[in-house]
C-alpha cells in the first residue's frame, strides 16, 4: 500500500501521526478528530529526500519568546523557556532537518559534516541529543542545543538500518544483519548478536521492572521477531525468546505493564495486526511463539466484502493500560481508533466503514450544510406572472440568420485536396493517459501510451510529467526493454527523451540511487549489444555472398539475351597464308600417297613377270 518506504511515528503524547510517503511528503494525521493537519513537501533539490523521522520537544530559550501587549509593540521579554513539538528528518543527503509542527515548515538544519549517504535511522534521548546511523556505516550524535554535530564513529563493515537507545545502561543498539551494542559514552563494542539472515529493519527496546534491557528486532526478508537480552559483554548467537508473523513487519511497539507483562504489537506487509503476550520472567527459548490473537478490518459493504490496511499501531500512547492505538486506511486517508483486544478467538475481525468513503460522506455533508446555508439567505419574491413586462434593450428581428457560405478553396483545404497532400496531425501530450495507467498499473493503457514512435508525442508528454513519476517510469520500461524487439525500440525512444529531459532530477538522486535505477536497463543493453560486434560480421560476409551471387546471376542473364552463343572475326592476313600452306600442304601429302601406289603396282608386276620367266626354264 505504501511502497517500499516506511517512515512513520507517533509524537510522544500519541495526538499526531507524521508519515512520509514514497513521494517525500510529509503528512501528520490529528489520532483524536481523524483530521489530515499539515501536508509538507520538502525542496528535493536542496534538503533531500526525507528517509528517517522522530518526534522531539525543544526548550526555545528565553530571547526567543516575547510577550507582545495590545498594539503590536514588544512589552517585555518573557522568562521562562517554552517547549515546541518538532520533527527531526533525516534526509538521503547525511543531513537532520528540524521541522516546526506550530510554523509547518522546516526552521532549521543542524551543522556538521553529516553522513555520507542516505540515513537509515534516528532516535532522541532524554538529554538533547539526536543519534543517526547511515549508509557510510557511521553513527554520528547531534545536540539539540547547540544545532551541531559533536560526534560519530564506524559501527561497518555492514550498512546500519536502524539503531535503538537503552536509557539504563546508556548503550546504542545498532542492527545490520548482525546486532551490535556499544557504549555511548566511550564508543566501545560490548555484545555482538547474529541471528537474522538479512538487514534489520525494525526495532524496539524495553526494560523490565527489575531493570532488565531487551530489544525486540525484526528483519526486511524475515516473519520472525527475535527478542534479545542486553547484558554481559561477550558474543551470543541465539536469541531469548522468538515470534512468528504471516508476513515481513512494517511497524513494530511493545509496552511493560506493572506486572511485568510484556505485550508486543506488529503490523505486517498484509494488513493485519499480530499481538503477544508475555511473561518476562518466564521467558523461554524452546520453541517459537504464535501470536495471542491477530486483529484483520473489513469493510461493512453489503455487497463485496473487502479489506482494510492497518498502518501502523502503538501499545505505548493508549489512554488505557492494555489498550492498543492503531491507524488503518490508505496513504490519502486514515482512520485512529483504540481498542482493547479480545484475546478469547485467535482470529478477530473488526468491521469498520472504508476510510474513503467516510470522507467523501463528510465531504457531501459539509457541501450540504454550505448549500442549506445559502437557502436559508436567500428570500425567493413573490410576483404576479400577469404583472410581469419584460423589456429587452436588443431587438431581435424574426428573419433567420442564413449560415455564412465556405470559399470553395477552405473546403478543399478540409477535404486535403488543395495541394493533394493529407495533413499531419498535430502531436499531443499523453501526460495524464501516462500518470494514471503507472497509478493504475494498467498494462493495456500503459501499452498504449508507451507503443508510439512519435518523437514529438514523446518529448511533450515527459515535458508535462510531473517529478515523482520518473522513477516508476523507469522501472516500466525496464520491464518493457525484456520483450520483443518492437518493444524495446520503444523504450529506448522514452528512455533516451527522459533523460534528456529530467536530468537535472536524475543527477539529484546521487550515483547509487541512479545506478540502483538504472542498472537493469544497462544490463538489458549490454546483454542485447553482447553479440553485436559477431552480428555486424556475419552481416558483412552475407553481403558479399549475397552481391557474388546478384552479379553471376546478372552476367548469365547477360548472355541468354544475346542471339550468337560465340562470334569470332579476324581480319589478318597471315592467318590466310597459314590456310593455303595447309591446304597446299595436304594435297601434295595426296599426291606423295598416289605416287605410291603407282610404285607398288609396278614391282608386284615385275615380280610376277620374273616368276613366269623361272617357270619357262
Amino acid at each position: 500500500m505504501f511502497g517500499d518506504q516506511h517512515v512513520l511515528g507517533f509524537s510522544p503524547d500519541g495526538k499526531l501521526f507524521a508519515l512520509i510517503n514514497d513521494q517525500g511528503i510529509l503528512k501528520i494525521w490529528d489520532t483524536d478528530t481523524n483530521e489530515l493537519k499539515q501536508e509538507y513537501t520538502p525542496n528535493l533539490h536542496l534538503s533531500g529526500p526525507c528517509s528517517a523521522l522522530v518526534w522531539i520537544s525543544v526548550s526555545l530559550p528565553a530571547s526567543t519568546t516575547a510577550v507582545k501587549d495590545k498594539k503590536g509593540k514588544k512589552a517585555r521579554k518573557s522568562s521562562e523557556r517554552s517547549e515546541s513539538l518538532y520533527i527531526a528528518l533525516g534526509t538521503s543527503k547525511g543531513q537532520v532537518s528540524l521541522y516546526s509542527y506550530a510554523e509547518a515548515k522546516i526552521e532549521r538544519s543542524l551543522k556538521g559534516e553529516g553522513h555520507n549517504g542516505k540515513i537509515t535511522s534516528i532516535i532522541r534521548d532524554t538529554e538533547g541529543h539526536l543519534y543517526t546511523c547511515g549508509e557510510d556505516c557511521q553513527v554520528i550524535v547531534w545536540s539539540l542545543a547547540e544545532e551541531k554535530q559533536l560526534k560519530s564513529w564506524n559501527v561497518g563493515p555492514e550498512k546500519p538500518f536502524s539503531i535503538s537507545l537503552m536509557p539504563n545502561s546508556k548503550s546504542l543498539v545498532v542492527g545490520s544483519r548482525s546486532i551490535k551494542v556499544y557504549s555511548s559514552e566511550n564508543e566501545e563494542l560490548l555484545q555482538t548478536f547474529t541471528g537474522h539472515t538479512s538487514e534489520i529493519n525494525l526495532m524496539a527496546q524495553f526494560a523490565s521492572n527489575d531493570g532488565r534491557e531487551y530489544v525486540l528486532t525484526t528483519s526486511k526478508m524475515e516473519r520472525i521477531i527475535c527478542l534479545w537480552k542486553i547484558g554481559k559483554k561477550g558474543r551470543h548467537k541465539s536469541a531469548a525468546c522468538t515470534l512468528l508473523m504471516e508476513d515481513i513487519a512494517h511497524c513494530l511497539t511493545c509496552h511493560v505493564d506493572d506486572e511485568n507483562t510484556l505485550r508486543v504489537s506488529s503490523v505486517t506487509r498484509s494488513g493485519v495486526i499480530h499481538v503477544y503476550v508475555l511473561d518476562v520472567d518466564s521467558i523461554k527459548a524452546d520453541k517459537p511463539l504464535k501470536p495471542k490473537v491477530t486483529i484483520s478490518i473489513a469493510s461493512d459493504s453489503a455487497t463485496v466484502i473487502e479489506p482494510i490496511t492497518a498502518v501502523a499501531a502503538s501499545l505505548q500512547h493508549s489512554t488505557k493500560q492494555g489498550e492498543l492505538l492503531f491507524g488503518y486506511g490508505d496513504k490519502h486517508f486514515i482512520v485512529f481508533e483504540q481498542l482493547q483486544p479480545s484475546f478469547a478467538e485467535k482470529m478477530q475481525v473488526l468491521v469498520r466503514t472504508d476510510p474513503r468513503k467516510q470522507a467523501k460522506q463528510q465531504l457531501l455533508g459539509k457541501r450540504n450544510e454550505i448549500g442549506s446555508e445559502k437557502t436559508l439567505k436567500m428570500i425567493t419574491p413573490i410576483i404576479d406572472a400577469k404583472d410581469v413586462d419584460y423589456k429587452s434593450a436588443i431587438s431581435v428581428s424574426n428573419k433567420k440568420v442564413k449560415p455564412l457560405d465556405m470559399p470553395m478553396e477552405a473546403r478543399l483545404q478540409n477535404l486535403n485536396l488543395a495541394d493533394g497532400k493529407a495533413v499531419t496531425p498535430q502531436a499531443q501530450s499523453k501526460v495524464q493517459l501516462l500518470v494514471q495507467s503507472l497509478h493504475s498499473k494498467d498494462e493495456t493503457l500503459l501499452r498504449s501510451v508507451l507503443c508510439t514512435k512519435d518523437m514529438k508525442t514523446i518529448q511533450l508528454t515527459l515535458q508535462k510529467l510531473p517529478v515523482q513519476y520518473v522513477g516508476t517510469l523507469v522501472n516500466e520500461l525496464t520491464l518493457l526493454m525484456q520483450q520483443r524487439h518492437t518493444n524495446v525500440e520503444y523504450a529506448m525512444n522514452w528512455l533516451k527523451v527522459l533523460t534528456q529531459t529530467h536530468s537535472s532530477q536524475l543527477m539529484a538522486l546521487g550515483a547509487e540511487d541512479l545506478l540502483n535505477k538504472f542498472g537493469p536497463c544497462i544490463g538489458i543493453i549490454e546483454h542485447r549489444a553482447n553479440c553485436l560486434k559477431e552480428l555486424s560480421k556475419l552481416n558483412g560476409r552475407l553481403q558479399l555472398l549475397v552481391s557474388q551471387i546478384k552479379r553471376n546471376s546478372e552476367q548469365d542473364q547477360d548472355n541468354l539475351k544475346s542471339d550468337n552463343v560465340l562470334v569470332f572475326e579476324d581480319n589478318d592476313d597471315s592467318s590466310n597464308s597459314d590456310l593455303d600452306d595447309a591446304i597446299n600442304k595436304s594435297s601434295s601429302d595426296d599426291e606423295w600417297e598416289e605416287g605410291e601406289d603407282d610404285d607398288e603396282k609396278n614391282d608386284g608386276e615385275s615380280m610376277d613377270q620374273d616368276e613366269d620367266d623361272d617357270m619357262e626354264i
